[in-house]
């Protein structure tokens, strides 16, 4: 057999273990290998969701033994495609609507390590405390470029187009492309309706 054919198996039948973990999970679900999830129970999944390797899924209900939130979760809708290699951290919400797509090496976060003051520079990071600082909420039909990273207590409406490498701090609107860093609107698009 070859290396593709045994990475495909071993994606299936990881999958399959895992997937039982989960708050919930749909129908038609895809997942490639080396699937990383934290507290599994607080992530759910959609009808025809597909993911390639290394996605980790990460929801922190406590912390260095520091209890952070009960109903922390990630919610992912129907008909989302994941690329490779990304990363979703919540200790609040992270919710991503249906027909969205993340690029490869996506990383979104509603939380941060320590409160980024002079009090704990002298702390290694993996040792701060972690900080909600509010839920990520992404749209129907959303594109994220490759390399994209998404800050806490952002928004980002329905058919937006977020570009390769843009860091969003902010809101975006709905059928709008933005990009940079910071990632800003460069393009509304007009909706006919």
């Amino acid at each position: 057999m070859g290396n593709s054919v045994i990475a495909r198996i071993r994606s299936k039948v990881g999958w399959i273990l895992k997937r039982k973990q989960l708050g919930a999970y749909g129908e038609n679900c895809h997942v490639g290998y080396n699937l990383i999830l934290k507290n599994p129970q607080g992530i759910y999944i959609g009808n025809n969701f597909s993911a390639g390797k290394d996605l980790k899924l990460e929801v922190w209900n406590e912390y260095n033994s520091e209890i952070l939130n009960t109903n922390a979760r990630i919610v992912i809708g129907n008909d989302v495609a994941i690329m490779d290699n990304c990363q979703l951290s919540a200790a609040a919400g992270i919710y991503i609507g249906d027909g969205t797509l993340l690029g490869s090496n996506v990383f979104i976060t509603d939380n941060f390590h320590g409160k980024s003051d002079l009090s704990e520079l002298e702390i290694p990071p993996s040792k701060r405390n972690l900080y909600i600082k509010g839920k990520v909420e992404i749209g129907r039909n959303v594109w994220l470029g490759r390399n994209v990273s998404i800050m806490p207590n952002v928004t980002i409406g329905d058919g937006a187009i977020v570009g390769a490498n843009s860091v969003v701090t902010k809101n975006i609107p709905a059928y709008c492309m933005a990009g940079g860093v910071p990632a800003r609107v460069i393009k509304e698009f007009k909706v006919v309706k």
